[in-house]
C-alpha cells in the first residue's frame, strides 16, 4: 500500500467525525438548553441516563417528585444520548422500568465514566455498602 492508498481510506470516516463534530456545535448553538444527565433514585437504586432539550425548574422538579436527584448535568445532543444507549444494550446493561432507567452499580458507573458521561456526585453513592458491587450484567 502507498501512502495515496492510505490518504484516500482515512478520507472518509475523517470526514465522517468532521461532519459529526460540527453538527453537535450548530446543535448546541441552536439549542442551548440541551443538557444531558444522569438522576438518580436511591430508594430502589435507579439510575436515569437522560437528555432534555430545554432543563428547566419545572423539568427539574418533575424528577424530583419522583424521588430523583440530579447528579451531573452538562451540555448534550439527543444524538449522543441515543448513542449512549445503544452502547449500553450493546455491552449487556437492559433498562429497568424503561428507557434510560437503569440499576445502579459499581461496574456501570465505571462504564459511563469511561463513555464521558456527567456522573457528578455518584461514584460516592455507588461506594455505599447498600449497593451491590456486583454487576449481573458483567
Amino acid at each position: 500500500m502507498n501512502i495515496a492508498q492510505i490518504e484516500d481510506a482515512l478520507l472518509a470516516p475523517c470526514m465522517d467525525a468532521v461532519i459529526a463534530v460540527t453538527e453537535r456545535y450548530q446543535f448546541l448553538e441552536i439549542h442551548r438548553g440541551a443538557r444531558v444527565f444522569t438522576a438518580y433514585r436511591e430508594i430502589d437504586h435507579v439510575m436515569y441516563l437522560g437528555f432534555h432539550e430545554d432543563l428547566t425548574e419545572p423539568s427539574l422538579r418533575q424528577l424530583k417528585e419522583r424521588g430523583f436527584q440530579m447528579l451531573g448535568i452538562r451540555e448534550g445532543t439527543r444524538r449522543e444520548h441515543r448513542l449512549l444507549l445503544l452502547t449500553l444494550k450493546e455491552i449487556g446493561y437492559s433498562h429497568s422500568y424503561g428507557e434510560g432507567y437503569y440499576e445502579a452499580s459499581r461496574s456501570l458507573a465505571r462504564h459511563l465514566r469511561n463513555l464521558g458521561w456527567p456522573l457528578g456526585a455518584l461514584t460516592q453513592l455507588l461506594n455505599s455498602p447498600r449497593i451491590s458491587m456486583d454487576d449481573p450484567n458483567n
